[in-house]
């Protein structure tokens, strides 16, 4: 009879053990399940031929963090999340990868006003990911700041650039076209994407940017200012 009454309690006992962990267990997964995105996929574009499949994602990032670090997790959770996803119709998978990350609905709109960007070719080991430092630059002076100093920032800017006969608005609207223009160019150039694409387009840019130094005095400071400013006060 003893042992009938301790073999009860031991099952008993096991039961409770077992409930507490598995409520623990189902209170890490509830914890994990509910961590929100700070990125958010606002358009795919896949094209296919018959030596490649392409996928191109377009993200918008939703966080305030702008570091490359930060960044490069994102564009490697994208890339991640669709390397192996099954769309085509020849082939298994894409061949080409390329994720473009944007702070905006808005600078989307543009699509050479990508914050960071992916691209993963058949040619490259590994994804190759760039930055844009003039926008990452920019987005963390803002952030430091309050609003009545970004007013007087941008009334500084406005000033700065009217003394070499420029306007924030066009100059922005020059900038995007020039850096849209290097990457049809590169696309043009190296359909394949990979490394010689991206090293196309950083070396395009950085001409562009050189010479926009040189022909109106703009300094470094002052011109990574722009974007972010135009992105604020421009339509």
């Amino acid at each position: 009879m003893k042992k009938l009454i301790i073999s009860a309690l031991l099952l008993i006992t096991i039961g409770c053990t077992n409930s507490d962990v598995n409520e623990n267990n189902n209170d890490q997964v509830s914890e994990v399940a509910v961590t929100p995105q700070n990125f958010k996929i606002i358009d795919e574009v896949k094209s296919e031929t018959t030596g490649k499949a392409q996928l191109l994602e377009y993200a918008v990032y939703t966080d305030t963090i702008y570091t490359k670090a930060a960044l490069e997790k994102i564009v490697m959770d994208i890339y991640n999340d669709n390397k192996d996803k099954h769309v085509f119709e020849s082939h298994e998978t894409a061949t080409v990868i390329a994720v473009y990350l944007f702070t905006s609905i808005e600078t989307y709109k543009d699509k050479a006003d990508w914050i960071a960007m992916l691209i993963k070719s058949p040619s490259s080991d590994k994804p190759d990911i760039s930055f844009n430092n003039y926008k990452i630059t920019a987005l963390n002076n803002l952030t430091d700041g309050v609003k009545s100093k970004d007013e007087i920032e941008y009334e500084k800017l406005t000033a700065y650039l009217e003394k070499r006969g420029l306007d924030l608005c066009k100059l922005s609207d020059l900038i995007k076209k020039a850096e849209l223009d290097n990457i049809h160019k590169a696309d043009a150039k190296h359909p394949d994407y990979g490394e010689e694409h991206m090293a196309m387009i950083d070396r395009l840019d950085a001409e562009f940017y050189l010479n926009l130094k040189r022909k109106h005095k703009i300094s470094e400071e002052m011109l990574s200012k722009v974007w972010v400013f135009a992105t604020s006060y421009c339509k």
